[in-house]
C-alpha cells in the first residue's frame, strides 16, 4: 500500500475522530497543486474544506466548491492582500483552519506568529521561519503551545520521511541525541548518483532542475545551504541552541561561481564538469565515491562532501533517496535508520498532507 493510500485509509476508519478541517493553501506551485490532487483523491475528501488558495498576486475564494485550481483560475482571483485573507479566515477559535504555506517565500514566512496568535494551525515544507535566529525558532514552538494550535513542519527535513517527528518523540520520552548523520538532500542524492553512472555535472545539474528535485536557482542546492537548514533544524528539535554562523558549511561548485547571476551560474556550469569527471575517476580507483552528508554532534554540525565506500550504504543510494542515522542514548549501538526519497513534489506534498490529518484527528 503506498503512503497515499495508507493516509486515505486512516482517515476513512477513524470517521469520528474528524471533524470538518477549512484549509487557506497560500503557494500553488508543483508541491501546492500536487496536494489539492490528494486531498481531493482521499475517500473522506469531503471531511476538508479547502476555502482559499493564493499565489504571489492573486487570492482565489473557494467557499469548499472544488473548483479546478491551476495557475490560470487563480489569475482570475482577486488581487492578494494579507489583510483581508486574515479578515476572512477570522475568527479561527471556533472551528479547525489550518494555513499551509507551500510557497518558501519570506514574506508568509513573516506571517506565522501572526496565524498561531489568531488560532489558525500552521503545516509549512518551508524551512525560512526555523532557522531564523534561535529566539524566534523558540517563540514560534511557544506561541503555538499558548494558542493551543498545532505548528507542524515534518516535510522541512526528508520530505515525507518521519525525521522530525522521530527525533522529537525520542527527546519527548526522555532520550537524548548523541549524533544524527548521513545524507539529507534528495537533489544532492540524485545529483551523486547520477555521476557515478558517468554523467557530466553540468547534465545532472540541470535535469535535477527540469525534474523539480533541485531549487529553480540550483545554488540554493549546491552550496549545500539545503542541508546546513535542515541540520540546524534536527539541531533545535534534539533540544540545542544553534547558529547558522555556529555551521561549517562546504559548496560544490568554485567560489569563483558564487558571484555570478542565476543565467550566468547555469550557462558556465559546463567549465566544472572536467573537475568533478577527474576527482570521481581517481575515487572509482580506490573503490569509493563521493556523497554530500551532514553531522551533528557533540563537536557540532558540518555539512560537505565525504568519500564513502562504493558498496556501502550512502555509497549504494541512488536516485532521491536520503539515509538518515540517529544515534541517541537508547540507540546507542544500533542506531536508528530512516531510509527513502527525500524530494519530489509527491512525496512531500503527502507529508504535508500528513500533517494536516494529524490535526484533522486532533
Amino acid at each position: 500500500m503506498n503512503n497515499l493510500a495508507a493516509l486515505g485509509q486512516n482517515l476513512s476508519t477513524e470517521p469520528s475522530k474528524c471533524k470538518k478541517t477549512d484549509l487557506f493553501i497560500a503557494g500553488i506551485g508543483a508541491v501546492g497543486q500536487t496536494l489539492i490532487r490528494q486531498l481531493r483523491s482521499l475517500d473522506q475528501s469531503d471531511s476538508f474544506n479547502i476555502l482559499g488558495v493564493c499565489n504571489s498576486k492573486r487570492t482565489l475564494w473557494l467557499n469548499g466548491h472544488s473548483s479546478p485550481i491551476d495557475k490560470k483560475t487563480v489569475s482570475a482571483g482577486e488581487p492578494k492582500k494579507w489583510g483581508a485573507i486574515f479578515d476572512k479566515l477570522a475568527p479561527a477559535y471556533d472551528r479547525n483552519l489550518v494555513f499551509i504555506d507551500a510557497t518558501g517565500d519570506q514574506e508568509v514566512a513573516e506571517l506565522y506568529l501572526k496565524l498561531l496568535n489568531k488560532g489558525i494551525h500552521l503545516v509549512t515544507p518551508s524551512k525560512i521561519a526555523n532557522t531564523r535566529k534561535q529566539i524566534y525558532f523558540e517563540l514560534l514552538q511557544k506561541t503555538a503551545d499558548k494558542n493551543d494550535v498545532h505548528f507542524l513542519y515534518e516535510t522541512n527535513v526528508g520530505a515525507g520521511l518521519p525525521v522530525i517527528r522521530t527525533v522529537r518523540d525520542l527527546v519527548s520520552s526522555g532520550d537524548s541525541i548523541i549524533e544524527i548523520s548521513g545524507v539529507l538532500s534528495g537533489t544532492m542524492s540524485y545529483i551523486f548518483s547520477q555521476l557515478d553512472e558517468g554523467h557530466s555535472f553540468s547534465e545532472v545539474v540541470l535535469r535535477a532542475r527540469q525534474l523539480g528535485y533541485a531549487e529553480p536557482d540550483p545554488r540554493d542546492d549546491l552550496s549545500g545551504e539545503d542541508v546546513a537548514r535542515k541540520m540546524m533544524i534536527l539541531s533545535r528539535v534534539s533540544g540545542h541552541h544553534v547558529e547558522r554562523d555556529e555551521l561549517d558549511v562546504e559548496s560544490v561548485t568554485p567560489e569563483w561561481m558564487e558571484s555570478l547571476n542565476s543565467a550566468s551560474f547555469l550557462k558556465r556550469l559546463p567549465e566544472v564538469d572536467t573537475m568533478w569527471k577527474e576527482r570521481l575517476n581517481r575515487l572509482r580507483e580506490k573503490g569509493k565515491t563521493l556523497r554530500y552528508t551532514g553531522v551533528l554532534n557533540s563537536d557540532g554540525i558540518r555539512v560537505g562532501l565525504q568519500e564513502v565506500d562504493k558498496d556501502s550504504p550512502l555509497g549504494r543510494l541512488n536516485g532521491t533517496n536520503n539515509l538518515i542515522q540517529i544515534k541517541s542514548e537508547r540507540y546507542s549501538d544500533q542506531p536508528m535508520i530512516i531510509q527513502g526519497p527525500g524530494a519530489g513534489k509527491e512525496v512531500t506534498a503527502a507529508g504535508v498532507l500528513s500533517d494536516i490529518l494529524k490535526i484533522a484527528h486532533g
